[in-house]
């Protein structure tokens, strides 16, 4: 198989990214999708927190991120309001938690361990930088098969427990991430739904 490599993001690579995004998302409300101008945002702003992934200088997946201060007895929330529209403008210098913004990956790549890698990435930055750990906003693709006989909580419970398997949640959930929560009316996806669960990683290296 093919080395996976990880870079920052530049904005060579805007065009690309734009075309990942429409390939990723085909169902999600356009204004969700990250465009040249947030990628310019984003580099600006934490250019640390934004990755690529590339297979022979070919873009296969991305990662953006932003630090927060996150209060998890308030933990309802949108995917726009958390990350500025993704202009990242709310990044927190000193905030604690390393917030998802988005983690992409080519249709015709996946299963090849791409996430994984940028998942990596994110954790590397998080020790480095000491932080408390990660925090996104997860989409469940698989739920869609099964909302008519339980709710989200019970199946996102389901899928942590190995009892179901979801497209985009179990490998969240072998990267290290647990299910806190459900988030409603996170984005808007006309396929998928528009709620999503709240999933966090812990530093286990994070010095208070």
């Amino acid at each position: 198989m093919q080395d996976v490599v990880i870079i920052q993001t530049s904005m060579q690579y805007a065009d690309e990214i734009e075309e990942l995004q429409r390939r990723c998302y085909p169902t999600l409300d356009p204004s969700h999708l990250i465009r040249r101008e947030h990628v310019e945002s984003q580099i600006r702003i934490f250019p640390e927190g934004q990755h690529l992934a590339l297979i022979d200088g070919v873009l296969v997946g991305m990662s953006s991120s932003l630090r927060h201060n996150i209060d998890f007895s308030e933990a309802q929330h949108s995917f726009d309001e958390m990350i500025a529209g993704g202009y990242i403008t709310n990044h927190n210098p000193h905030g604690e938690w390393l917030y998802g913004a988005d983690m992409s990956t080519h249709p015709d790549y996946r299963r090849r361990g791409i996430a994984s890698k940028l998942y990596d990435a994110r954790k590397a930055l998080i020790k480095r930088l000491n932080l408390r750990g990660m925090v996104g906003g997860g989409m469940v693709p698989g739920y869609r098969f099964h909302k008519q006989e339980m709710s989200l909580e019970t199946y996102a419970a389901k899928v942590s427990a190995g009892e179901l398997h979801d497209p985009t949640l179990t490998p969240q959930l072998k990267n290290g991430y647990v299910v806190r929560g459900v988030i409603h009316e996170y984005l808007h996806d006309e396929l998928l739904g528009n709620d999503a669960t709240l999933i966090v990683w812990e530093n286990p290296d994070y010095r208070p």
